[in-house]
């Protein structure tokens, strides 16, 4: 019955991803008008240099506390951020796909915001920063859940700083954050009995070494 659990759990998170990606592909009037009252000076720069700052900030805080647990021999904890590193790639690039099938053009290609917008081949739905923000910051929580008042306020402004620059619609942050949250959640409950084992392989693997020592 636990295995059973372990598999539908995930699997209905999925669905439910998926269908709110299906929901919002068109730009909801509310997206339009909020990302046009935002995308103003003197917000447009203060926006295009907070979103990638704040994404770099967590990738530093993610790095920071992998190797705080591996000096600490917190297995676990060091096995469950690994994990978080690999989902955090597998739904930054369901992201990449989604966008490239989708193609939808980006706030500062329609209103027409300058010359920092990126090129019209780089789509907006769903976000790619929201998405790797968020599986950031549910993977830092997942393992050092005292993080997470840290990594999620930290989510929360990127997704606020790219509408302001004018890069993402609120409907693209908030797909984005669904897929990285959700979808995180659901990948990395998926194995979570594998994890609990490799970090007892781990522990073991670093007792014996210590004892030969």
């Amino acid at each position: 019955m636990g295995q059973t659990r372990q598999i539908v759990g995930p699997v209905l998170i999925w669905l439910l991803v998926a269908a709110t990606i299906g929901a919002l592909t068109d730009v909801p009037s509310w997206s339009a008008n909020f990302a046009e009252a935002l995308a103003v000076d003197p917000w447009l720069d203060v926006g295009q240099i907070v979103s990638p700052l704040v994404v770099i900030i967590l990738v530093l805080i993610y790095l920071g506390t992998m190797l705080r647990t591996w000096m600490r021999q917190e297995s676990l904890r060091f096995i469950r951020l690994l994990y978080g590193a690999g989902t955090t790639m597998v739904v930054t690039l369901v992201c990449f796909i989604l966008q490239t099938t989708h193609g939808k053009p980006r706030p500062c290609h329609v209103l027409e915001l300058g010359e920092n917008c990126p090129p019209d081949t780089s789509f907006s739905y769903p976000s790619t920063y929201a998405v790797m923000a968020f599986a950031l910051a549910v993977s830092i929580a997942y393992a050092t859940p005292w993080l997470s008042y840290l990594a999620f306020p930290l989510a929360l402004l990127e997704g606020l700083a790219s509408v302001m620059a004018g890069d993402q619609y609120p409907h693209d942050v908030l797909v984005g954050a669904i897929l990285g949250a959700l979808g995180g959640i659901g990948l990395l409950y998926m194995f979570i009995k594998v994890q609990a084992r490799t970090a007892e392989k781990l522990a073991a693997r670093k007792s014996a070494n210590h004892n030969d020592s």
